[in-house]
Order: C-alpha cells, then sequence, then structure tokens
C-alpha cells in the first residue's frame, strides 16, 4: 500500500495538521511505529520522503511489519518539543497521544503495540513522551536526538515560560531526569543511534552513560555520518528492527 496523508483535526489544537501513514500488505493487525521528525519539518513527511521509512521496513522482511503513522509537531513556530505549552500555543502531547492513537486504533489495522521513533527533536520527543506516560509504547527510540531541553530554545528563543512555564515544568520534561525512575521506564526498551560527525553525539554519549551507569539495558550505536537525511535513511531500518526485536547494530545491552 502507498503512503496516504490524513487531513487529521485536533479537538484540542482547533487546528488540522497532515498525518501521513503506511501500511503494509496484509490483513494485520500489525504493530504501529509513530515517527517523529525535528525542527523545520512539521509537515512529517521527511521520513518517508527523504528516509524513505517504507522501504526500510519492507527490506526487513518482517513477519509482523509495522503501520507507520508520520504526523506533524503541530508546526508552532520552529518546533513544539511534543510538548503542551502552558500558554496554550500548541497541545502537541494532547493531539499525539489522547487524540492520534485514539484515531489510529479505530481508523488502522493495528494491534495493542505500539513504538515509537524520533530524529533530532524528535528523538527528544520520543523519550520524553514514552517517560511522561509509562506503558504507552512498549519501545522508545532516538537517532541523532537531544536530551537537554535547553536545545530547544536554539529553535524557540524564550519560550522556557511559555512552554512549562516555570522550573518546574521543564524538569517534567527532562528526560534526563525522568529516566531515572524506575516506574516511569518501566518496561519500556530504549535505544539511540548518532554519527560521530553530529554536533550532537555528546548528548547521545550522555544518555549512554546515564543508562549504563543506572544497569538498564538499551541499545546503543555511534556510525560515520552527520546531522543530516543521509545519516538517517542509512540507519532507519535499525530502528524498525530494534523495535521488532530483530538483531542488528542496536541490540540491548549495558556497557559504557
Amino acid at each position: 500500500m502507498s503512503v496516504e496523508v490524513v487531513d487529521f483535526f485536533s479537538v484540542a489544537n482547533a487546528r488540522r495538521f497532515p498525518v501521513w501513514t503506511w501500511t503494509p500488505p496484509g490483513d494485520g493487525p500489525f504493530p504501529l511505529l509513530l515517527l517523529l521528525h525535528g525542527v523545520y519539518d512539521s509537515g512529517g513527511h521527511g521520513w518517508w520522503l527523504r528516509a524513505r521509512a517504507p522501504e526500510a521496513v519492507q527490506a526487513l522482511g518482517l513477519d509482523r511489519p509495522p503501520i507507520l503513522i508520520m504526523p506533524s509537531d503541530t508546526g508552532a513556530e520552529q518546533g513544539s518539543g511534543y510538548c503542551d505549552w502552558v500558554d496554550g500555543t500548541t497541545k502537541a502531547e494532547t493531539f499525539l497521544l489522547h487524540e492520534l492513537l485514539p484515531w489510529a486504533a479505530g481508523a488502522l489495522p493495528v494491534s495493542d503495540e505500539r513504538w515509537v521513533t524520533g530524529l533530532s527533536m524528535g528523538g527528544y520527543g520520543a523519550f520524553t513522551l514514552a517517560l511522561r506516560r509509562p506503558g504507552t509504547f512498549s519501545s522508545a527510540t532516538a537517532t541523532s536526538p537531544f536530551f537537554n531541553p535547553d536545545r530547544l530554545f536554539g529553535y524557540v528563543p524564550h519560550a522556557a515560560s511559555r512552554m512549562w512555564g516555570d522550573d518546574e515544568g521543564m524538569q517534567a520534561h527532562d528526560p534526563r531526569r525522568l529516566i531515572g525512575d524506575p516506574a516511569r521506564r518501566g518496561q519500556t526498551r530504549f535505544a539511540l543511534d548518532c554519527g560521530t560527525d553530529d554536533g550532537l553525539i555528546d548528548q547521545s554519549r550522555a544518555m549512554h552513560a546515564q543508562l549504563s551507569d543506572l544497569g538498564v539495558e538499551h541499545g546503543y550505536a555511534e556510525h560515520p555520518g552527520a546531522h543530516d537525511w543521509g545519516y538517517w535513511a542509512a540507519h532507519v531500518a535499525d530502528h524498525v528492527a530494534f523495535h521488532a526485536q530483530v538483531p542488528g547494530p542496536l541490540t540491548l545491552g549495558v556497557s559504557a
């Protein structure tokens, strides 16, 4: 089946957003893989247009390939951070978790298994959403991510108070803090990778070290490459394989 786009109306945001979907051949039900984009890509379609995620899924030859859902982050300014802003600018978390996922459960042949992968800001979003809503995703992965919420303000200057209100609000959206809580990690499996020429690699290495220090099994890999679609296209299949628990570069481990 080809990629399709749905003009999705979000009640929480009182706006329409494009949601790109791809359903593999067959009757299903299939796992659901939510793919979160980075800044400057509010349409969400880069995952299939540039990273060619559907082709990557098909090439793996999985017995149970996932349905891909590639939504907008709501298009708030240069990046929403996939959170609900206290000033009402966007309710991205509500849109994704409380509107889009229930819609998918009714409209698409999905199973109860849900996975999430994000790139760059989307990697921050994948970890943060999974940790803020334990049990929503059985696995969460990030490629070329940042994990320090302050990074958002390189794209949305002076927005901390509008996003989270105060420091307590920021801490509630900091995956480095949230991942230390075993109850928030739950049974979710985590993995991340980054290019060795990527300016964000220090954040991936720090998260890898933090997870290792906590004794949390997780997938981790570094590859040659930078912060660009060439890198993401080359490694999107690694993330799908991790979710499907197929051996690959992101196989679980705890080595520092």
